[in-house]
C-alpha cells in the first residue's frame, strides 16, 4: 500500500497538471475550432475546484485518487459525446497514463475495463460518422493499442508496487537499525560510568553525560556553550599543548594527570582524548573520557607504603638483633663498674648506663616496624602525660629561648590504650617542633574536648616556624621520609601508626613561613574534674 504522504504529493501534482491542461484546452479554443460547447471545461473547472477543496478538508486520499482518475475519464467522455470523433476517442489513453503513474493496480483494472467499454460504445453510436474514415480493422488495432497500454500499465504497477514495498521494508529496516544504534549510543553515552565530554574547536563544551556532572560538579546547563575551568592553574600550559595535538589529528590514551572540580579541589584522573571526525573527514570536535583514579592512586601509594614499612621491619630487626648482643654485654660491665661508688669515673658510668638505657629504648621503638608490637591496653590519663612531657622539655624550651603557650584542660580524660607510647608520640612532635623552631620560637599547646556524640580529645601543637610546603606535608608519614641531615624518616611513621592502633587520627596543617600545627584526636572513655581542694 502507498505511502499516504507520497499519494497526497502525487493527487496535488494531477490536480495542478488538470488545472494547466484545462487552462490551455479551453484558451486554445480561440485560436483553434473545436466546436466544443463552453459548459464542458466550466463543469471540469468546477470539478477541480472541489477536488481541491476536498484535499484541503483532508479526506481520505484514495477517494481523491479515484474522483480524479474518473473525473479526468468523464471529462473525455463528456468531449466525445459533445464532438463525436475518432480522434477524441484517443483521448481516452491519457487517463489510463495518470492511472499507471500511481503505481496502482486496482485504479488501473476497473479504469481499463470502462474505457474499452466506453471506446465499444462511442464507436457503435458514432460509426456513421467514423465509417468514412475509418474502417473494424482500424478499430480492432484501436481497442487492441488500449488493451495493451492498460495491461502494461497494471503489471508495471505491480511491478513498482512490490518494489516500492520492498524498498519501504528495507529502509523501514535501515531506520529500526539506525534507531537502535544511535538508542544504543544514546544509552551507552547516559549510563556510563565513565565521565565523557564533548567539546568543540573553540574549547566550548557541546555535550557532556551525567557521569561528568558528578565527578567535575558542574550541571549541564552550566557547561553547555561554554568554557569551563577544569584544569589547576598550574597544568593549563601542558593542557593547551595536548589540545593542540589532539586538533593536529593525535589522540592520548590513559593520560594520567590532575583535573580540577567545580569547588577548586582536585583529583588524580586518567584522561583519553580523541578527535572527532565528520563525513567529509574534517575535523569538527574533541572527545575526553575522563575517569577517577585517586582511589587507585591511593591504593598504590599504600602498596608502596606497605612495601616500605616491610623493608623497614626486616631492616629493624636485623639490627637491633644485631646491636642488643654487644649491648647486654656492655650493659652488664657497666653495672659492675658502676657499683663501685667511689671510683673517680662512677659519674661517668652512671650517664654510660643512662644512655645505654635510652639506646635500649630507641631499638625497642624501632622494633615497632619489624612485628606487632605487643602491649597490655590501661586507662590513663591523658593531661598527665601531657605536662610530663612539658616538664621533660621545659629546659631545653628555656635554654633556646623559645615562648610556652598551655592551655591544658583542668579535668582527668581517661583514654585506654599503652601511656608509654603516647608519650612516645607526644616527645617527637615537641622534638621535631623545637628542632623546626630554632631560638625565640612560640610553642602553643592545648586540648580540647568533645562531649557530645564524637567523644574525642584533641590535642595540637602549633608553632610558628618556617612552616613546610604541601609537597611535604604529603609525604610526612613515609617510611624514610625526612628533611632533616641526621633523621631516621621513621618518627612520624611510627607516631601515625601509635595514634591509628589507639583508635585516633592525626593532622597536620602547615604554610610556609608562618608555622605548623599538630593536632592529634584520641577516644576517651570518661572524664573527671581535678578537685580544688
Amino acid at each position: 500500500m502507498e505511502n499516504t504522504f507520497i499519494l497526497r504529493k502525487r493527487n496535488r501534482l494531477f490536480l495542478n497538471i488538470f488545472a494547466v491542461a484545462l487552462f490551455i484546452h479551453t484558451f486554445s479554443s480561440i485560436f483553434v475550432h473545436f466546436e466544443l460547447s463552453i459548459h464542458i471545461p466550466l463543469l471540469a473547472i468546477v470539478y477541480w475546484i472541489l477536488l481541491s477543496m476536498l484535499q484541503k478538508m483532508d479526506v481520505n486520499e484514495k477517494w481523491i485518487q479515484f474522483l480524479l482518475l474518473f473525473g479526468l475519464n468523464g471529462y473525455i467522455v463528456l468531449i466525445n459525446i459533445d464532438t463525436p470523433y475518432y480522434i477524441h476517442v484517443l483521448l481516452f489513453i491519457y487517463p489510463l497514463f495518470v492511472a499507471s503513474l500511481y503505481h496502482s493496480v486496482i485504479p488501473n483494472i476497473i479504469l481499463l475495463g470502462i474505457t474499452l467499454m466506453e471506446i465499444i460504445y462511442f464507436f457503435n453510436r458514432s460509426f456513421s460518422t467514423f465509417k468514412q474514415t475509418i474502417d473494424y480493422a482500424d478499430l480492432f488495432e484501436l481497442l487492441f493499442l488500449f488493451f495493451l497500454l492498460g495491461l502494461t500499465a497494471i503489471f508495471h504497477s505491480v511491478f513498482i508496487q512490490k518494489a516500492w514495498k520492498r524498498m519501504e521494508e528495507n529502509q523501514s529496516s535501515m531506520e529500526r537499525a539506525l534507531e537502535s544504534k544511535e538508542g544504543y549510543l544514546h544509552l551507552f553515552f547516559e549510563n556510563a560510568k565513565d565521565s565523557i565530554a564533548v567539546f568543540d574547536l573553540e574549547a566550548r563544551v557541546i555535550e557532556v553525560n551525567p557521569a561528568f556532572e558528578r565527578m567535575y560538579g558542574w550541571t549541564r546547563e552550566e557547561c553547555i556553550g561554554n568554557q569551563i575551568p577544569l584544569i589547576p592553574p598550574e597544568n593549563i600550559e601542558a593542557s593547551i599543548e595536548r589540545v593542540q595535538r589532539v586538533f593536529a589529528g593525535e589522540t592520548f590514551h590513559f593520560l594520567e594527570t590532575k583535573d580540577m572540580r567545580k569547588d577548586g579541589t582536585y583529583f588524580d584522573a586518567q584522561l583519553t582524548l580523541s578527535p572527532i571526525y565528520n563525513r567529509d573527514n574534517e575535523l569538527v570536535a574533541m572527545s575526553v573520557i575522563s575517569r577517577d583514579i585517586s582511589y587507585k592512586k591511593e591504593a598504590e601509594r599504600m602498596l608502596v607504603q606497605s612495601e616500605k614499612l616491610k623493608l623497614a621491619g626486616e631492616i629493624a630487626a636485623g639490627v637491633a638483633h644485631e646491636i642488643r648482643n654487644p649491648m647486654t654485654v656492655i650493659s652488664g660491665f657497666i653495672q659492675m663498674m658502676n657499683q663501685d661508688t667511689k671510683s673517680p669515673y662512677h659519674s661517668y658510668t652512671q650517664l654510660i648506663q643512662s644512655e645505654l638505657g635510652r639506646i635500649n629504648l630507641i631499638i625497642s621503638e624501632f622494633l615497632v616496624l619489624a612485628k606487632p608490637h605487643v602491649t597490655t591496653s590501661k586507662e590513663f590519663i591523658v593531661e598527665d602525660i601531657l605536662n610530663d612531657v612539658v616538664m621533660l622539655f621545659k629546659p631545653e624550651l628555656n635554654l633556646q629561648a623559645i615562648e610556652l603557650k598551655e592551655h591544658i584542660n583542668s579535668s582527668k580524660t581517661f583514654v585506654l590504650g599503652e601511656p608509654n607510647q603516647i608519650k612516645q608520640v607526644f616527645i617527637n612532635i615537641v622534638k621535631n617542633a623545637i628542632e623546626a623552631l630554632g631560638e625565640n620560637g612560640q610553642l602553643n599547646i592545648s586540648t580540647e574536648v568533645a562531649v557530645q556524640n564524637d567523644r574525642e580529645i584533641t590535642i595540637s601543637f602549633k608553632d610558628n616556624g618556617p612552616g613546610m610546603s604541601p609537597d611535604v606535608v604529603q609525604q610526612i608519614f613515609e617510611p624514610f621520609f625526612t628533611t632533616k641531615q641526621s633523621g631516621t624518616g621513621l618518627g612520624m611513621m611510627i607516631s601515625e601508626k601509635i595514634i591509628k592502633e589507639h583508635g585516633g587520627s592525626i593532622r597536620i596543617s602547615s604554610k610556609v613561613g608562618i608555622g605548623t600545627e599538630v593536632s592529634i584526636s584520641l577516644p576517651y572513655r570518661d572524664r573527671k574534674k581535678i578537685s580544688s581542694s
